[in-house]
């Protein structure tokens, strides 16, 4: 499923080769590219960090599914939880099949708070839509190649419970670290909160979309712990990945913009005024 993900991404950034043309045909005044004075799209910076985001999506793809590396067989043994650190032992669960499919259904939830950014001028949907391909495809790079560097076993295998058998046959029970779940869930809601709060500075809605988004994030986290599928440390982790890419590849898009800085001669001299 993750790689359809990516190739759809993939090929939605690719749709400005075909679309500018058309849309200049349909109305003159309308630019794809957007006014710039928020966020603005950059050929070097969108081309390395797309390029970023796809290079090392399609490095996991090549380590982990071709050619299958560091990949653990499962010899049917139940690990002693003593041998868990203290901080991640406590909050150990068993595997859960209902809590597993609640945060999928939350993670779906997640992923689409952005469409409320459909609220701006027609002009800033595709930039938007361009930044948050690249958060995606960034965060699922770096989350799925730290799964495949540490190679950490997920706590439902220190249970004698049902485990997940499609997770043991194909290697996944030995990539709990960091929760992928929990590093998209809150790149996306770093990614909304960031760039509405740009774009409506003074809306009174930003708390609100702020709280929301963030809230299903962590509803998201804590599923993830309760359904036996990840430590606690793993979360923590997935949500400090996805928040720094969240906010990191839509700042980047704010550096070259039209408004972030202004110079004026005031009767008290220059007025500077700069925007981050």
């Amino acid at each position: 499923m993750k790689k359809i993900v990516c190739i759809f991404f993939l090929i939605l950034a690719m749709l400005p080769l075909f679309a500018e043309e058309k849309s200049e045909k349909a109305d003159k005044n309308f630019n794809i590219w957007g006014s710039g004075k928020v966020f603005t799209l950059d050929p070097l910076t969108d081309g390395i960090l797309l390029g970023t985001g796809i290079l090392l999506t399609g490095s996991e793809i090549i380590l982990d599914d071709m050619l299958e590396l560091n990949r653990k067989k499962y010899d049917g043994s139940i690990y002693d939880k003593s041998d868990v650190n203290p901080f991640d032992r406590k909050l150990m669960q068993p595997y859960s099949k209902i809590h597993d499919g609640a945060a999928d259904f939350l993670l779906i939830a997640s992923l689409t708070t952005p469409v409320i950014l459909l609220s701006t001028d027609k002009k800033e949907w595709f930039t938007n839509g361009v930044m948050y391909i690249e958060t995606i495809l960034i965060a699922n790079g770096l989350k799925e190649l730290a799964k495949l560097a540490v190679n950490r076993k997920r706590p439902y295998m220190y249970s004698d419970r049902d485990l997940p058998q499609d997770e043991i046959d194909n290697g996944d029970w030995a990539k709990s670290m960091p929760s992928g779940h929990t590093t998209f869930a809150f790149a996306s809601a770093a990614f909304l909160t960031y760039t509405f709060c740009r774009y409506f500075p003074d809306s009174p809605w930003r708390i609100p979309v702020s709280i929301g988004s963030y809230a299903i994030a962590t509803g998201v986290a804590a599923l993830r712990v309760s359904s036996g599928k990840h430590f606690l440390s793993d979360i923590l982790t997935g949500a400090a990945i996805g928040t720094v890419v969240g906010v990191m590849v839509p700042f980047l898009h704010t550096l070259k913009t039209k408004n972030d800085m202004s110079v004026a001669v005031t009767g008290n001299g220059l007025s500077l005024t700069m925007r981050f």
